[in-house]
């Protein structure tokens, strides 16, 4: 979400994805960097956040990339 120029992400994964590698703490930390943030949390749920609204569309984009390369598509 976005709310006054600051972004907030949130990310959740099954057993299922954690066992083949998807973790959320993981998946946040990479996205809120592109938006000149931080973010980090446990395999199964994690929050971040960001600056850079303008970046948001390719933070949102790398989460695609984040599970192919996890899961070797």
């Amino acid at each position: 979400t976005v709310r006054d120029e600051k972004i907030t992400l949130v990310a959740s994964c099954g057993k299922g994805a954690v066992a083949k590698g998807v973790k959320a703490g993981e998946l946040v930390r990479k996205a809120a960097a592109i938006c000149g943030g931080t973010g980090g949390g446990k395999p199964e749920s994690a929050m971040g956040g960001g600056k850079d609204v303008l970046k948001l569309d390719d933070a949102l984009a790398s989460v695609d990339d984040f599970v192919a390369e996890k899961l070797g598509i």
